[in-house]
């Protein structure tokens, strides 16, 4: 989470002055985990669902180059199959996805177990104290990392409905899933 694109992104979807204004940025861009974690419960204040949504579906560290091999080998199989495929693998850091009932897409880790329970899959996460509490909205991060990803893997658009569950803000008991709407 880089809270200075995460303004930038705020400007570009058109958030109001008279709401940024209320916004506390860091003083640097050496922005710590626990400013990371406020500027994300600041959001939960200041915006909608749907703007946090449209603004977190576009972040994402590990937003490099995605699986250009994969594009290539997989392009002339079904969205199902890419589907199967991407599950197949065994991966430690591959999520996992399906489709809903009601035809949205879940991407979620559940392969990161600990001791019984899950942990974060997030390199800030495991600078934190094990007792912080996090919102959702922060965890929206990796929905922009994994958006971006599996766009490329599945040749689909996604669009971000919402952050559903995370480690961090569940204790451990439920894993990271991130639910979208393919578009």
């Amino acid at each position: 989470m880089n809270i200075l694109e995460i303004k930038r992104t705020m400007l570009d979807k058109g958030i109001p002055t008279e709401v940024m204004e209320q916004f506390v940025f860091p003083a640097s861009e050496e922005e710590t985990p626990e400013e990371k974690v406020a500027f994300a419960a600041q959001m939960d204040k200041l915006l909608t669902k749907a703007q946090i949504c449209s603004i977190m579906e576009e972040q994402g560290c590990g937003k490099n180059a995605p699986s250009n091999e994969f594009m290539l080998k997989f392009n002339h199989k079904s969205l199902q199959e890419r589907m199967e495929t991407i599950n197949a693998m065994s991966l430690f850091e591959q999520p996992h996805c399906r489709i809903n009932e009601d035809g949205t897409l879940s991407i979620f880790w559940d392969n990161y177990v600990e001791s019984g329970k899950y942990r974060c899959v997030c390199p800030i996460v495991n600078e934190m104290q094990k007792s912080a509490s996090v919102s959702l909205t922060f965890c929206g991060c990796c929905s922009g990392h994994v958006k971006y990803h599996f766009e490329h893997f599945l040749g689909v658009k996604l669009r971000l409905v919402e952050t559903v569950s995370s480690p961090i803000s569940s204790g451990g008991e439920k894993y990271c899933e991130h639910r979208f709407e393919i578009v």
